[in-house]
This record gives structure tokens, sequence and C-alpha cells, in this order.
């Protein structure tokens, strides 16, 4: 097995969260993006309508993980400084706050556009008796539905509490 890798890469990968820039997509959350994007590309090639519905989601999929990408996840990778207390001195916060509040809704729109999109492709996958295809059309779903519920608020306020950490500091002043 690859258990010494992957354990390695692992252990990097959280060593690198700790000393990653302070305005980037947190590699966890972007990795998961590329993976499914890569696995609705494959799937995509397969003939009749489960390679159409999955082409229609990989379309849209493509476009969606850039602006969570842009907007979302750089915000979200600055919550372990938020909640540790420790300022984040980005005079540009309250302008990435305020496009992320001013571009939520479109987020959303794509996001219920892409769930229609995958099941639609899971509908397909299973009438074509395809249960890997179901099944990851079902985790991307999945994935879709908690960044609605849990990654977007989460954003709002981790983006929030720093807005508020740094507006504390400037107005008590050095």
């Amino acid at each position: 097995m690859h258990k010494k890798p992957i354990v390695a890469v692992a252990l990097s990968l959280l060593a690198a969260t700790a000393t990653a820039a302070p305005f980037e997509a947190p590699y966890s959350l972007s990795a998961v993006h590329a993976d499914f994007q890569a696995q609705l590309e494959q799937t995509a090639q397969n003939p009749g309508t489960v390679g159409t519905t999955a082409r229609i989601a990989a379309d849209l999929m493509g476009p969606h993980n850039a602006a969570q990408e842009r907007l979302i996840l750089p915000i979200l990778g600055l919550a372990e400084t938020a909640t540790g207390g420790r300022i984040v001195s980005d005079p540009q916060m309250a302008g990435r706050l305020q496009a992320l509040k001013a571009e939520l809704a479109q987020i959303n729109d794509s996001d219920v556009n892409l769930v229609i999109a995958l099941v639609e492709l899971y509908a397909a996958a299973d009438e074509a008796g395809q249960p890997d295809i179901t099944r990851l059309a079902e985790r991307m779903i999945w994935h879709e539905v908690s960044d609605v519920n849990v990654l977007y608020p989460a954003a709002l306020l981790v983006g929030a509490s720093l807005q508020t950490q740094m507006n504390t500091v400037n107005s008590v002043g050095p």
C-alpha cells in the first residue's frame, strides 16, 4: 500500500496550511474541486445521456468552483487566524467581504443549477445501470449542499470577525 506517502503528504499539507499566503484558497478545499472536476470530465467522455449530462455538470462546475476559490475559500483559509485571535493586516478585507456578500446570491444560484445538473446525471447513470457514477453524482450533490449550508455562512462569519478585529485595532491605534 501507499500508507507512508499518503501520511507524509497529509502532514506536509497541515504544515503548508500554517505557512500559506494570507489570502489563498486552502489546498484541502480546492483539491476537492479539482478532483470532482476531473471525475466529471472523465465521465463526460461516456456515450449517450450519461456523458451528455456529465458534460453539462462539468461545464457548470468549472466557473462555479472558480468563483468559490476566488471569493469564499480564501476567507475560510483565515479561519484559524480569526479564531486564534491573531490580527490579519489586510487592508482589502473589507472589499473582499463586500465582494463575497455582493456575489453570494449568484453563487447560490450557480449551486442550484449545478445540483440540478448533478441530479440529472444521477438519474441518467441510475437508468444506465452505472452505480459508480450515481455514487459520484450523489457525493457531489452532498458537497454542494454542504457548501451552501456550512461553508458560505462560515466564510461570512470569518470575514466579519476579521473585519471587526481589524476595525478594533485601527480604532485603538498603536
